[in-house]
């Protein structure tokens, strides 16, 4: 039986409505990710408003927990304007700042997580109107990568440095990834073929010199081997 394993590299971005998905967020962020080199005093992030009407927008970093309260995250970065209005067809860039008192780890990338929520203007209606009117909020978050000088290899080239096995677990194929780089991968999308069928791979993100497990959609049983 051959297997085969085809995949996309990217760094995720996951953008949805706080009480809608049906539409769409009309902030724009200008890259999918951002890289914070150590050697860097600060980096710039441009926000877009493609929308029609201006919007009032807030912006944190978080440690990785989706849930947590702004207000309550210590991660070792300050955006700055963290609220700001930006009205339409116009833009805001956000600077971001390494502000920890302890230095993060010297060997690998670390990995955080920049978020943007826009609020649309009330509309102007009367009280009455107002009770059965539904405001949406739009979040967005992207990943915010902080790279040490002097890493060893080419953050391009550590897709092709994984190491990757198929096996069975729990009565379901995984796919176990072993990185020995000291950057993240991330995955766009994943899809392992088996027996001439395509199935697509659960896969998300494996950190510097760590292992990962990802499951194979529909497919429950896998003779265990390297790719």
């Amino acid at each position: 039986m051959s297997h085969s394993l085809k995949f996309t590299l990217s760094a995720i971005a996951l953008t949805g409505a706080l009480f809608s998905s049906a539409s769409q967020a009309d902030i724009i962020i200008s890259g999918t990710r951002i890289i914070y080199d150590a050697n860097k005093k600060d980096v710039s992030v441009r926000l877009e408003n493609k929308g029609k009407s201006p919007l009032l927008v807030q912006n944190w970093i978080d440690l990785g927990n989706d849930n947590a309260e702004p207000g309550s995250i210590k991660a070792p970065f300050a955006a700055t304007p963290p609220v700001s209005r930006i009205e339409p067809k116009r833009g805001q860039s956000i600077k971001i700042m390494y502000t920890a008192t302890e230095s993060l780890p010297k060997d690998r990338e670390s990995v955080f997580w920049f978020n943007v929520l826009e609020v649309p203007p009330k509309a102007n209606t009367n009280q009455e109107e107002n009770k059965n009117l539904l405001q949406l909020a739009f979040r967005t978050r992207i990943k915010l990568f902080y790279r040490p000088t002097g890493l060893p290899g080419a953050p391009a080239e550590a897709a092709k440095q994984l190491k990757w096995q198929v096996a069975s677990e729990q009565g379901h194929a995984v796919l176990r990834a072993d990185n020995p780089t000291p950057y993240y991968v991330s995955f766009n999308s994943a899809t392992y073929t088996s027996g001439g069928k395509r199935y697509d791979v659960d896969a998300t993100m494996v950190a510097p010199f760590g292992k990962a497990a990802f499951t194979v959609k529909g497919l429950q049983n896998a003779s265990a081997g390297k790719l």
